[in-house]
């Protein structure tokens, strides 16, 4: 309803224009404002209710895709018949308005030959309206169609991406677990119950694109947790996270696939193991996740494997968030790092600005 009003109130407004115009030239021939408005109201009033009519026309007589002699002659026809529908019922509402048959009177006036071609206009601007919106409303609607094939084609690519993502995690975990059983068969029971834990978010993570920082940087530890029963104080981990950082939104395996990648380039290749340190840094409405270590900084990208995992990653944050995102990797001073930063969502600044005022 509220539509329809808003949209009745935009044709209203541009329909002022013509009314206004109308009166003035109505006010040369009516004498009086008051005789003008009236007759501006019945010329615009009976146009405008014609125009409707000339609305559903076009909607049924659809713009050619190619140039059409016979489109143009039907729509000269229907300007003629428009114009004459459109003086009949003037002349029909101003006999009743008079009380007399003003039929002979405009017949004869010269002010109808003008009105006859100002009523092919008229319809001429109607139809021209109407099939401008016609025009719109298809490449709106192609838009849509392709946003949504779009839309469709980043959602197989990432659930290609997840197929192959969540075997390899769980390949990892499993060669971690066996190792386990081999040299410490005390620590594997615990491993098992942990992998159960950390297996219970992986089959959660059902194709979403998005989830909480707290369930991926909870997930995240448990993974660390798991990997420390493997390699115990080889592997020393710190953790440095701001409060900030529970109101952003990360892709799944998003913080776990950075700190997979550390252990298994920084920790399990040196016999003394090794450092990891997970940063989480909040400001200017974005967060910085960084996960950095005390390894070699030149062999990190190497392999299949984690390739597969850093570019996914990489490919998610961008599905997710756009060219807003930053995604980088490389040696430092003291190892390797590898970090993304991402804008808070939409809705989270809404309620902050709702909560500031």
């Amino acid at each position: 309803m509220l539509k329809t009003l808003k949209r009745s109130g935009l044709v209203l407004l541009a329909w002022t224009p013509f009314f206004i115009v109308w009166t003035f030239l109505a006010f040369s021939y009516a004498k009086t404002l008051t005789g003008a408005v009236l007759t501006s109201a019945i010329s615009m009033g009976t146009a405008a209710a014609l125009g409707i009519l000339v609305w559903y026309l076009c909607s049924r007589i659809p713009w050619p895709l190619r140039p059409s002699l016979g489109f143009y002659l039907r729509h000269v026809a229907l300007a003629v018949a428009y114009s004459f529908a459109w003086l009949i019922l003037i002349f029909s509402l101003e006999s009743i308005r008079s009380g007399q048959n003003m039929f002979v009177h405009y017949w004869r006036s010269p002010q109808t030959g003008f009105e006859f071609f100002m009523g092919i206009l008229i319809y001429g601007l109607f139809a021209g309206v109407s099939y401008a919106t016609q025009i719109r409303d298809r490449l709106q609607e192609k838009e849509l169609l392709a946003q949504k094939a779009e839309a469709l084609a980043n959602a197989a690519r990432l659930d290609a991406i997840r197929a192959r993502l969540n075997p390899h995690f769980l390949f990892n975990a499993l060669h971690t677990l066996s190792a386990l059983i081999r040299f410490r068969p005390a620590a594997a029971e615990q491993a098992i119950e942990r992998l159960g834990d950390m297996l219970r978010y992986a089959l959660k993570e059902d194709g979403r694109g998005l989830v909480e920082f707290a369930e991926e940087f909870e997930f995240t530890k448990q993974y660390l947790d798991f990997e420390k029963l493997r390699y115990e104080d080889r592997l020393r981990i710190e953790l440095r996270i701001e409060p900030q950082c529970q109101e952003f939104d990360v892709p799944p395996f998003s913080i776990q696939t950075l700190a997979e990648n550390a252990v298994h380039h920084a920790i399990s290749i040196r016999p003394e193991g090794g450092a990891i340190r997970i940063a989480g840094i909040c400001s200017n409405g974005r967060m910085r996740i960084s996960v950095a270590d005390d390894g070699p900084g030149d062999g990190h990208a190497n392999g299949e494997s984690h390739q597969l995992g850093l570019r996914s990653l990489r490919e998610r944050l961008v599905s997710s968030f756009g060219s807003d995102v930053v995604f980088e990797v490389g040696a430092s001073k003291t190892g390797f790092e590898a970090k993304f930063e991402v804008p808070i969502p939409a809705e989270v600044r809404s309620r902050q600005r709702v909560c500031q005022s």
